[in-house]
């Protein structure tokens, strides 16, 4: 997002030089513009920052300050701007709890630069650090339309008391707005913006549907919490508000875009589908419970049309998941836990008069504790990254072992034995697809997660399993397996 929002508190400072034109042009929301024949009494007007020309050594520069933030790229947009751009550019940056000074200490996050003339001049910018102030410089003279700073808003959650109730999806708080089905008359972005919208250009439209299907945005909060209260507001749309909305909801810290976009994942309701009126703010608080955490949400509008801002009120949560990472599964580390069945380092025996080979005693099978062996086939469809831990099980009374009929990988999560888990003690295991596991008795365990695709497994475990089943259920926050390469 535009971290040089004048509704974020962006504000040129100051500048060198503007004698043709203004400073605080340059971030102006508009587009740039061009009117042929307009001048001022002190030469052509121009839509930006626009310095004197230089007759003596140096350069000019201005200094803005941002929303704070991580700055991943700059626009340097020389719009109409063709024989008075500047040949150059260098941007500074600094974080800082008070106007920049004389004793001000520097970061130079874009060398010294080319530009093109009346052209969008984008530069990545690579550095992790959070800044509120930026220098432009630029060489020797001349103008800028519109500067754009591009990143991602740091919100300092430390000074958020336990239980406020905050707009968890506004730009202020981190809200980002990463993916959606069309935006062809205004921009994702503008339904997290401060404020009531300016005019339909400054909410979210798309074009008008003439199939099947309905349109949505994918939200990202700035922080996951418990929500209470959603806001569609249609404010100016009037001929071409949406018929009604139905959002959802999950809790998947770190999930890419193309994953939450993909149709087959598994949001949960918030929200049954409502009617939506023209140009009203929409309260709507009687919200379904699940997920209890919350870290996206899914606005989804029937068929088509605009909305204008959309808030996500609610309680930050003031405790962040567990994110488990998975070791490469072999019979060293996953020894306390059981055994790795593979034929890998083992030794075998030929028989059938040379025509196979025997490889015996993979595993310590544990099947006698008043039962009998029982021999299944389980099919596992694989899970969606990010996961959350919710419920883990255990058998106290045998062994149960997995052996893959595929060559899909597979996630195993175990704790040791004991009456009451500790999700601290979780240890998460990914399978090369060529093993299996077999548990010790009594050892907690997750159900198969089949990880590539839908997969059947060979499973050696103790008939009547409900007298040899034991469940837990985790507590918020859940631990999340993550996604990994």
């Amino acid at each position: 997002m535009n971290l040089a929002r004048t509704n974020l508190g962006a504000e040129v400072l100051s500048a060198t030089d503007d004698f043709f034109a203004e400073k605080e042009n340059l971030l102006n929301p508009a587009a740039p513009q061009f009117i042929e024949g307009k001048f001022t009494d002190r030469g052509k007007w121009m839509d930006g920052w626009e310095s004197r020309r230089r007759r003596e050594p140096g350069h000019d520069s201005c200094i803005v300050r941002i929303c704070r933030g991580e700055i991943h790229g700059i626009d340097i947009d020389t719009a109409h701007f063709t024989g008075n751009y500047p040949e150059q550019a260098m941007v500074e940056a600094c974080d800082s709890d008070s106007a920049p000074d004389e004793s001000t200490v520097w970061t130079e996050i874009l060398s010294r630069s080319e530009l093109r003339g009346n052209s969008n001049n984008l530069f990545k910018v690579d550095c992790k650090d959070n800044f509120n102030y930026l220098r432009l410089n630029i060489y020797p003279d001349g103008g800028v339309a519109r500067l754009r700073v591009y990143g991602k808003v740091h919100k300092d959650w430390r000074n958020v008391a336990n239980g406020d109730d905050l707009d968890l999806a506004a730009m202020e708080n981190g809200g980002v707005a990463i993916s959606c089905s069309d935006m062809h008359f205004g921009n994702m972005w503008n339904i997290l913006a401060p404020g009531r919208a300016v005019n339909m250009g400054d909410g979210w439209e798309t074009a008008r549907r003439r199939g099947e299907g309905h349109d949505w945005v994918i939200v990202q909060l700035g922080k996951p919490g418990k929500i209470a209260q959603i806001e569609v507001d249609t404010e100016h749309f009037k001929g071409n508000y949406p018929a009604s909305c139905k959002i959802k909801a999950t809790f998947a810290p770190g999930a890419s875009s193309e994953m939450l976009s993909a149709a087959e994942y598994p949001w949960q309701p918030l929200l049954e589908n409502s009617l939506l009126s023209a140009d009203k703010k929409h309260i709507f608080q009687n919200l379904n419970t699940q997920p209890d955490l919350i870290s996206h949400v899914k606005l989804e509008i029937y068929p088509d049309g605009g909305v204008a801002r959309f808030r996500v009120r609610g309680a930050p949560a003031n405790y962040e998941p567990t994110v488990l990472q998975p070791l490469p599964l072999n019979r060293t580390n996953f020894k306390p836990y059981g055994d790795v069945i593979e034929i890998e380092g083992h030794k075998s025996r030929l028989i059938n008069f040379g025509h196979a080979d025997r490889y015996e005693n993979l595993a310590e099978l544990d099947l006698t504790d008043g039962g009998t062996p029982a021999l299944s086939i389980f099919r596992a469809r694989p899970v969606l990254l990010p996961f959350s831990i919710k419920r883990m099980e255990r058998h106290p009374r045998s062994s149960q072992a997995f052996i893959p009929k595929g060559t899909g990988r597979f996630l195993i999560l175990v704790a040791q034995a004991s009456e009451t888990l500790d999700p601290s003690k979780l240890k998460l295991f990914v399978s090369n697809g060529k093993q299996g596991v077999n548990y010790k008795r009594g050892i907690w365990h997750h159900f198969l997660m089949a990880l590539d695709e839908e997969q059947d497994f060979i499973v050696i475990d103790r008939n009547n399993p409900d007298d040899n089943t034991k469940e837990t259920e985790l507590q918020i926050p859940y631990p999340i397996i993550n996604q990994f390469d």
